[in-house]
């Protein structure tokens, strides 16, 4: 509708949609910051609306606001994509979920505030036009929220997360997704962390996290049933030590994440025996029953220069059910995992 500039605002198909307004449930907007004023006249007639995803391709604004969507009783999920949200007048209290919203740390903190009902929030994060000084903490205690992402773009992952996660509590939280933070996180992550009951789910990617310290998050989380590590080169996250600390002996009658079942990790080098020997003690290979969860599924990425012995290993994991997928590193760890080889119950290598 709008391909190239001038803009107008406003547009013969926008108008007759605006027309049908009261049968809206699930709506997509990607308009000039000017064409949204055209949506005014749907105000008071969304019945139905449950779902909204709103977008620009301009710099986005905070003035003026418009208010087409303050009156949408059945919004449950909504979007801003490249756009601020505060340009808008919404009904945060009826909000579940949010699949993905641009904002500074501020802006989130005073979101989840006004969505106490919010069960899902995704979070790209921009710089704070001033600087946050850390403040005595003015404690958010969410009691809603089970997923939360925590996400930077890729052309500025120096972004401050200490004053999220010194002020923020979600004790029922179940999924964590911390991605592009090139930030320290200072002791506040774990505290965070701490806090939660029964985080199930945690998944880190290039984030200014040592391995060490990984490891001491892991301590605080004896629920966590997934578990995700991909390092960047500056930060690498999963060496032969944290696998050790992952390895059931029973001499040592305790281990790091003992509900483990799905695992996704790169390595800064080769498949290790500490490799093999942490898959190993995670799966009855005798046929005796384990104080651990038997680990299900197995993505890593290393480089190529496979041991044979270890392969056999392996093998013999695979042939007995544990899904392991095998992917190399000599792409940049950051850029993924080029998956190479998959075994399970029926194939072998």
């Amino acid at each position: 509708m709008w391909k190239d500039p001038p803009y107008f605002s406003t547009h013969a198909i926008l108008d007759i949609l605006v027309q049908h307004s009261h049968h809206w449930r699930s709506m997509y907007f990607f308009l000039p910051l000017a064409a949204y004023a055209a949506l005014f006249p749907a105000r008071g007639k969304l019945p139905s609306l449950q779902e909204l995803s709103l977008g620009t391709h301009e710099p986005s604004a905070t003035d003026p606001i418009l208010d087409a969507f303050e009156v949408a009783p059945r919004l449950r999920s909504l979007e801003c994509v490249n756009l601020h949200p505060y340009m808008f007048k919404f009904p945060w209290d009826n909000l579940s979920q949010i699949p993905i919203m641009t904002v500074t740390i501020t802006d989130s903190l005073d979101i989840l505030r006004r969505a106490p009902l919010l069960e899902s929030g995704s979070f790209i994060y921009t710089e704070e036009l001033i600087k946050l000084p850390l403040l005595p903490p003015q404690l958010l205690r969410h009691e809603n929220l089970k997923e939360l992402a925590v996400l930077a773009p890729t052309w500025n992952e120096d972004i401050e997360t200490q004053v999220l996660f010194r002020n923020l509590i979600t004790p029922r939280l179940r999924s964590l997704r911390i991605c592009n933070i090139d930030r320290s996180f200072g002791s506040y992550l774990s505290t965070f962390l701490a806090s939660i009951n029964s985080l199930e789910s945690l998944y880190l990617r290039k984030t200014a996290l040592t391995e060490d310290e990984v490891i001491g998050l892991l301590e605080v989380l004896p629920t966590l049933k997934h578990l995700t590590l991909l390092s960047s080169f500056m930060f690498i996250m999963v060496t032969d030590l944290l696998l050790t600390r992952l390895t059931w002996r029973s001499a040592l009658k305790t281990v790091l994440v003992p509900k483990l079942e799905t695992l996704e990790i790169s390595l800064p080098g080769p498949l290790t025996t500490a490799f093999a020997e942490f898959l190993e003690s995670r799966w009855d290979v005798d046929g005796e029953a384990l104080p651990v969860a038997k680990l299900l599924q197995v993505k890593v990425g290393a480089n190529d220069d496979y041991d044979a012995a270890i392969i056999k290993r392996l093998e013999c994991l695979a042939q007995a059910g544990m899904s392991i997928i095998i992917g190399t590193t000599d792409v940049p760890l950051e850029d993924g995992l080029e998956y190479l080889s998959t075994w399970s119950r029926d194939d072998s290598i």
